[in-house]
């Protein structure tokens, strides 16, 4: 875990925060969501940590996700390190207060900068020895929440998502 708190969380969306599976039809692409790890980037958000997804291939499947979620997104983008220094820098936010979820070697660049990287748990085995933190749960079946979760405790915020529900 990092010493500071998170302020930026970047993620993949391609078998991060989908199981990675891509589906075509005749109208376009598809892709499965998870509705906990959208609920948990909107809690995120909330509670003062960015979530920005940056995904290396366009769909207007993950589009139409993001914009249901209404998360910054950056996709088709063939260098993420190169976005995400544009969003830290807008945000006035150094590298040691930005976290990344992803699951695959265009992952690693990015992984490699930020203070708290974090694996899925299904992610290509080439990626662990980069993250500080590999998820229990799998790429789009809680990966996302968990990983959410454990960034607001690290905050000190997730006390404010269980008074919200009334849990504590």
């Amino acid at each position: 875990m990092p010493d500071a708190s998170v302020r930026v969380l970047f993620l993949d969306l391609d078998g991060t925060l989908t199981d990675g599976v891509i589906g075509f039809s005749r109208d376009g692409d598809f892709r499965n969501f998870f509705v906990r790890d959208g609920l948990a980037l909107e809690w995120a958000r909330d509670l003062g940590v960015l979530p920005v997804v940056i995904s290396g291939r366009m769909s207007l499947s993950g589009q139409a996700r993001m914009h249901d979620l209404k998360l910054e997104h950056y996709l088709g983008v063939r260098n993420k390190v190169v976005v995400a220094e544009k969003v830290l820098a807008r945000e006035g936010v150094g590298w040691e207060e930005a976290a990344m979820i992803g699951d695959d070697l265009p992952d690693v660049p990015l992984m490699k900068r930020v203070g708290w990287p974090i694996a899925v748990a299904d992610a290509v085995p080439e990626l662990l020895p980069f993250a500080k933190t590999v998820t229990v749960a799998r790429a789009g079946a809680g990966a996302v929440r968990e990983a959410v979760e454990t960034i607001l405790k690290r905050n000190g915020t997730w006390a404010k998502v269980l008074a919200r529900y009334e849990v504590s």
